[in-house]
């Protein structure tokens, strides 16, 4: 892959998380499972694809793979911040 389409994926992922923050708050204001469940794939599928595209441009010695790293660990503690708020909206404790 070219620089170009590495940037236009990026882009791609940083709407995909913003529409799942968005989802994540929704489901956290108003108690709604359907955007709480969409919001749990939505970061599970930004985390799991940015770091295998992360690790594959690694690979390419590709100057794209700090960015995905980056956005990885950006992501990640906002799902924990997530999951820990379900789990005091649940009451686990």
């Amino acid at each position: 892959m070219d620089n170009r389409t590495n940037m236009l994926l990026f882009f791609g992922m940083v709407a995909l998380v913003a529409f799942t923050f968005i989802f994540c708050l929704d489901a956290l204001a108003i108690p709604n499972v359907k955007y709480g469940i969409l919001a749990m794939i939505g970061y599970i599928v930004c985390l799991g694809f940015s770091i295998f595209q992360g690790a594959l441009l690694k690979k390419d010695g590709s100057p794209m793979a700090l960015w995905f790293s980056t956005y990885t660990v950006i992501v990640g503690i906002v799902f924990v911040w997530y999951l820990t708020r379900c789990g005091t909206a649940f009451g686990w404790w």
